[in-house]
């Protein structure tokens, strides 16, 4: 079992903040669970459960589809809903 005072790394924390974001746009379109609106939307129910929790990364093709999926979506807009923290863009420059 995680400590629930466990520091997220900063891929961890995006993921989270993607699935957040995912998890307010279907409940703002009126799906109370993640099950009747990935039915509804053709996508593996099990797997978006999983990005909902951020406990799976999701390939940019996925996500696209799915924040596509919302009414009147954009990737611009959904995008602006997400926290991509520092440190996980510290590290990337850092790699290259």
């Amino acid at each position: 079992m995680k400590n629930p005072n466990e520091k997220l790394t900063p891929k961890a924390e995006l993921l989270k903040s993607i699935g957040d974001r995912m998890e307010f746009l279907r409940k703002l379109e009126g799906y109370t669970n993640h099950d009747v609106f990935s039915y509804d939307k053709g996508i593996n129910r099990t797997q978006y459960g999983k990005y909902e929790n951020g406990k799976s990364d999701i390939r940019i093709s996925t996500l696209i589809r799915i924040i596509h999926s919302y009414n009147e979506m954009t990737i611009e807009k959904f995008f602006e809903g997400v926290k991509i923290p520092d440190e996980f863009i510290k590290s990337i420059t850092k790699s290259e």
